[in-house]
């Protein structure tokens, strides 16, 4: 009798116990609290950030206060800014096919995109939407950034950038103001017009002064104004190069049109800083190169002329963040870009860059071009690329941006296109094609 009430007595205290335990277990659920094996919390994580063009100390402000609401995250900042980006380029795709050393967040030129987006992870749609996209960055951005996929039912953002920029047509003021134009030339007409009365040369017909830098293979970003002529006359690249019409010889036609440029000059940018052009068609990178070199110079930013008044166009070339498939955790990587794009984060970007350049980058939010104090010239950017539309309706064109790591396609291009014949272009269309690796991107 005693063992059984003994045997009663700790069944009791068993099921008095567990009940204190079951109701102590909700208790501390309901009050918020959380036990640690079961907490959802995510594991500490290295990011390795790999970028171009940066100095880690314009992000360490945005870095610092991403980790107070992220305290398991690190960011391992990594400046790969190459002499030779066409070889970093090459570097880099074999490192995504092969998953070798890939980072977890990468800064590729928006051109490459075609070509590396099997290997990246699209933006979650928390992040990014092509509707968050079309409402906050510039017109060109959306256009080559965000993809549909075979049946048209989804859309994926494979990159976005931290900065804008376009080829603009650069012009010196006090040139101008000399020969009376009191505005810079909207279309090409115009824009030659100048060119030649701009001209000046010495008394043995030697050019001293060209009118612009334009009409030589040799200058820089005279493969972006091939494409950006391409898009005047509504034609597409690469399919545009298989038909030997009108509009594609006018295209060749204007692209080698002699304006008084001096190939002894040999670079236009250098050119400028030394006043010996009064024109050229530069991205707003190269304008900060120019003021750097020459902190006096009479300098002004302007479209660059076009053929279609009715329909402003543009030649957008910028660099984009994006994530490899392979990356340790792509939405932690994504969450990061989220946040840098982030309306409080490119200010507290510009105010960085404002102490280091002479011409800050224009942030890619364009919004912020009325927000922000930002110097003219980006203001007079920003105002273009708000109103354009890129050059080309086909995103596959701006593998041939110059000084964008895509040498064998602009080299390709530029030998074809300084035999100044349309024939000759059609019947290179193949090479060119292999050249730019499209067949891969298609």
């Amino acid at each position: 009798m005693l063992k059984s009430k003994n045997k009663n007595k700790i069944k009791n205290s068993y099921y008095k116990y567990l009940t204190l335990s079951i109701l102590s277990f909700c208790l501390y659920f309901m009050t918020g609290c959380t036990i640690p094996f079961l907490s959802s919390k995510p594991s500490d994580i290295t990011i390795v950030y790999e970028s171009l063009w940066e100095k880690s100390g314009t992000y360490e402000d945005v870095f610092a206060n991403y980790k107070k609401d992220n305290t398991y995250v690190s960011i391992d900042f990594q400046d790969r800014t190459a002499t030779d980006i066409t070889a970093y380029k090459a570097d880099l795709l074999d490192r995504l096919k092969n998953k070798r050393n890939v980072p977890d967040v990468i800064r590729i030129h928006v051109s490459w995109l075609p070509e590396f987006k099997d290997y990246l992870t699209p933006a979650p749609a928390d992040y990014f939407t092509k509707e968050t996209i079309d409402s906050n960055y510039y017109p060109s951005v959306s256009s080559l950034v965000v993809y549909k996929n075979a049946d048209n039912s989804n859309y994926f953002i494979y990159g976005v950038p931290l900065y804008y920029d376009q080829l603009n047509l650069v012009y010196n003021t006090s040139h101008f103001n000399e020969a009376g134009y009191k505005a810079a030339p909207a279309t090409w007409e115009q824009f030659f017009r100048n060119a030649y009365f701009l001209t000046k040369k010495d008394a043995s017909n030697q050019v001293i002064r060209s009118g612009a830098a334009f009409g030589n293979k040799d200058l820089e970003f005279y493969t972006d104004i091939f494409g950006l002529l391409l898009g005047n006359a509504n034609l597409e690249f690469p399919d545009s190069l298989n038909s030997e019409s009108d509009s594609l010889e006018s295209v060749v036609r204007v692209l080698n049109r002699q304006t008084g440029w001096n190939p002894a000059f040999q670079n236009s940018g250098n050119a400028f800083v030394s006043r010996r052009v009064s024109m050229a068609i530069l991205p707003t990178w190269r304008v900060n190169d120019i003021l750097s070199a020459n902190k006096d110079i009479e300098l002004a930013v302007a479209p660059v002329p076009s053929s279609r008044q009715d329909r402003p166009m543009n030649w957008p070339t910028f660099f984009v963040e994006a994530v490899p498939t392979s990356a340790k955790d792509t939405n932690e990587s994504w969450k990061l870009i989220k946040y840098m794009s982030s309306e409080e984060s490119a200010k507290n970007i510009y105010s960085k860059q404002v102490s280091v350049r002479r011409l800050p980058s224009l942030p890619a939010l364009k919004n912020l071009a009325a927000v922000l104090d930002i110097d003219p010239i980006l203001k007079s950017v920003a105002l273009d690329a708000a109103n354009s539309t890129p050059g080309t309706g086909s995103m596959y064109s701006f593998v041939m941006s110059d000084r964008s790591g895509n040498t064998p396609c602009v080299e390709g291009i530029k030998t074809i296109l300084g035999q100044n014949s349309a024939k000759i272009l059609t019947e290179s269309s193949e090479i060119i094609v292999q050249a730019c690796s499209l067949n891969s991107a298609k």
